[in-house]
C-alpha cells in the first residue's frame, strides 16, 4: 500500500486578471484565441421563443439556472426544462456521448438539421456516505473498488482503516451500497477511476451501472435510502451530496517529484478550486463531423493544454504541485443545429460563454478549462464580428 500524507491541497487565493487594452495592428494577422474569447463575450444575439431542454434528474435545475441568466440580457429568450424522455432539440447527458447517443439525439429530435456535441460542464464526484460523525474519511482506489464490488463490507476493513488511523471504525452498522438501476455518468467517472488507478482490485471495467449493492428506480430513491439508512453508501456528484447533508469521502492523488519519486497526497473534498484544476485531466477528442468530446477527468493532473492556470484565477500555494480533484465527470449539451430556428444553437453558446459557465458554477458544477471553453466556440458558429479597434480582421470568424 502506498504511504500517504495526511495533508491537504488548497488554493491560496484568487487573482483578478485585467484585460489589456486592444490596439489597432498595422496589419490584419488571424485574431489570436484569447483576443476572440473575448470579444464573444461582448456580443451575444438574442432570439425569440421557448427552447426546451431534455436535463437528466441529477442535473435538474441547471440549464434553468443557465436559461434564467440568459433570459435577463433576453427577455423574449426563455429555457424550459423536461425530462429526459421527451423530445427537444438541446439535451443535456451526463457522461461523454457515444455514436448511437448521437444518432438517437439526431432521430428524435433533429431530423431537419445536424446534431452538435460539446461539453457543458464538469463535476466532481465521490463516495457520499451516510454515517454521523464520520466525516472526511479516506477512501484508496482499493477500497473503492472493494466497497463497489462488495467484498468491503465493514467499515472498520483494513482497507479503510489503514488510511484512517485517526478514526474509531469499530461497531459502526454494515456498509450498505446502493446505487440507481440506470447509467449514471458519476458512476462511469468513479469506475474510470479504479480502472486506472486500481486495476487489480477493480474488474467491472468503466461502467454506469453497479451490479453489486442494492440498485433503485432513480436517483431521488437512492438519496432517499442514504438519508434513512445508516451506514449507506453511494457514488454522487459532490454538490449532490451536499445539498442533501451527506458526508463526502476525501480521495488520495499520485504525486510525482522531480526525481520521479511517487508518493499519494489526500485531496479535500471541499475545495472548489481544485475541481477546477482536476478538470483539465480530461482526454478531449474531435470526431469526424467537428464534434468535441471529454472524457473522465481521471488522476487530478491536467493534460498539457486542457488547463490555464492564470485563465483559472486561483493561486496555488508555495511548492504546491498542480493537482487538483481525481475524479471528475462530464456532462455534454447535444443541440439540433436547424436552418429554420436558431433558438437551440443560441443558447448553447450562451451556456460557454463566462456568464453560463458562471451560472453553473453557482448551481454547484465545474465551468469547462478555459481552452477547452474556447475551443467549443468551432463546432457551436460562435463568430465575432470585427470592431474599431480590434487586433486582425475577426468578420463572422469562428472563435478557435
Amino acid at each position: 500500500m502506498r504511504t500517504m500524507p495526511r495533508m491537504s491541497l488548497k488554493a491560496r487565493g484568487i487573482v483578478l486578471v485585467p484585460f489589456a487594452a486592444l490596439f489597432m495592428a498595422a496589419c490584419t494577422p488571424p485574431m489570436p484565441p484569447d483576443v476572440l474569447a473575448a470579444q464573444a463575450e461582448s456580443q451575444i444575439v438574442c432570439e425569440s421563443g421557448t427552447v426546451d431542454v431534455a436535463v437528466p434528474e441529477t442535473f435538474a435545475g441547471a440549464m434553468t439556472a443557465a436559461g434564467d441568466a440568459l433570459t435577463s440580457i433576453c427577455p423574449e429568450q426563455v429555457v424550459a426544462e423536461v425530462a429526459v424522455d421527451q423530445p427537444a432539440t438541446a439535451a443535456v447527458v451526463d457522461r461523454t456521448p457515444v455514436p448511437a447517443d448521437i444518432t438517437a439525439f439526431g432521430t428524435a429530435s433533429c431530423p431537419a438539421g445536424q446534431p452538435i456535441v460539446v461539453p457543458a460542464f464538469g463535476y466532481p464526484v465521490s463516495m457520499a456516505y451516510n454515517v454521523p460523525g464520520l466525516e472526511g474519511l479516506v477512501m484508496t482506489p482499493e477500497a473503492v473498488a472493494g466497497i463497489l464490488s462488495g467484498t468491503v463490507v465493514t467499515w472498520d476493513d483494513p482497507l479503510l482503516a489503514d488510511a484512517n488511523p485517526d478514526f474509531d471504525l469499530s461497531g459502526l452498522p454494515p456498509i450498505t451500497l446502493v446505487s440507481a438501476e440506470t447509467s449514471q455518468g458519476s458512476v462511469e467517472a468513479m469506475t474510470a477511476w479504479l480502472e486506472r488507478f486500481a486495476p487489480e482490485s477493480w474488474s467491472g471495467g468503466t461502467t454506469g451501472v453497479l451490479s453489486a449493492g442494492t440498485q433503485l428506480p432513480s436517483v431521488t430513491d437512492l438519496i432517499g435510502e442514504l438519508a434513512i439508512t445508516e451506514g449507506a453508501i453511494a457514488v454522487l456528484p459532490i454538490f449532490q451530496a451536499q445539498n442533501n447533508v451527506l458526508a463526502v469521502a476525501n480521495l488520495p492523488v499520485i504525486v510525482t517529484d522531480e526525481q520521479g519519486v511517487s508518493s499519494d497526497v489526500v485531496v479535500t473534498s471541499d475545495d472548489v478550486q481544485l475541481y477546477k484544476v482536476g478538470s483539465g485531466a480530461t482526454t478531449i477528442t474531435t470526431d469526424e463531423t467537428g464534434n468535441i468530446l471529454a472524457s473522465p477527468a481521471i488522476g487530478g493532473v491536467p493534460v498539457e493544454g486542457n488547463f490555464d492556470i492564470a485563465s483559472s484565477k486561483i493561486v496555488l500555494g508555495e511548492d504546491q504541485a498542480l493537482v487538483g480533484w481525481p475524479v471528475i465527470g462530464y456532462a455534454h449539451l447535444l443541440i439540433c443545429d436547424d436552418p429554420s430556428s436558431k433558438l437551440a444553437l443560441s443558447f448553447a453558446q450562451y451556456v460557454v460563454r463566462l456568464a453560463g459557465q458562471g451560472s453553473l458554477e453557482t448551481f454547484g458544477v465545474t465551468p469547462l478549462p478555459e481552452p477547452i471553453r474556447v475551443k467549443t466556440f468551432i463546432p457551436l458558429k460562435v463568430t465575432v464580428v470585427a470592431v474599431e479597434g480590434s487586433v486582425g480582421d475577426a468578420s463572422a470568424t469562428p472563435a478557435a
